[in-house]
């Protein structure tokens, strides 16, 4: 209450500041190595119903549960969980993108297993663009890479494409309102699956 934050964040920074001292504090530019056995371990941890995220995410020093969260999805949906090399997410020099371009990159990068690293380097765009895009992408749909410009910068830049473009983009929206859908089906299962083995 004295400094107007929520509970939960307070204990993400007391379990940051005890794995990694004062640097569990600092904004980082980099992404963690996280090796597949850790990831393994985290996300059994979890599934057990003994372990919450943010305990998980203590015991294994998991920089967020937003990052533990994807490696449970991923799991749960059969995709292949891979060990994560460090990197860095520092931003390059931004170039403007049209609207038909945020929604390419954003649908490739959903395509790809939210890819952000190799998705940037494809476009030539930033890893927290893309990220954001994403983020964007997944809360509001396309009308959420509008770039807060309007309506009429939306219309112009959709009006531009193909008739073939247009229906090849409207496939891939298709396509990734699927996979997302999918995906959190499989993970509400799984969770309903974990509260009916704690409540026996």
């Amino acid at each position: 209450r004295k400094f107007g934050t929520v509970v939960r964040t307070l204990e993400f920074w007391i379990n940051s500041y005890k794995n990694n001292g004062i640097d569990g504090l600092k904004e980082s530019h980099t992404w963690r190595k996280y090796p597949l056995e850790l990831k393994h371990a985290a996300i059994n941890d979890y599934l057990s119903g003994k372990f919450s995220l943010l305990e998980c995410c203590a015991k294994y020093n998991i920089s967020s549960m937003s990052v533990l969260r994807r490696w449970i999805s991923q799991y749960i949906s059969g995709k292949e969980i891979k060990a994560t090399n460090g990197g860095s997410t520092r931003m390059k020099a931004r170039h403007k993108t049209t609207f038909e371009e945020r929604i390419e990159i954003a649908l490739y990068a959903i395509e790809h297993d939210k890819n952000y690293s190799a998705t940037a380097k494809k476009y030539n765009v930033s890893y927290q663009q893309v990220y954001n895009w994403v983020r964007k992408y997944l809360a509001k749909g396309k009308n959420g890479l509008n770039d807060n410009r309007g309506k009429q910068l939306e219309k112009r830049d959709l009006s531009e494409l193909t008739d073939s473009k247009k229906i090849e983009l409207e496939l891939r929206e298709a396509k990734a309102k699927i996979q997302r859908l999918e995906v959190e089906n499989a993970l509400l299962k799984k969770l309903d699956e974990i509260e009916r083995r704690s409540m026996r």
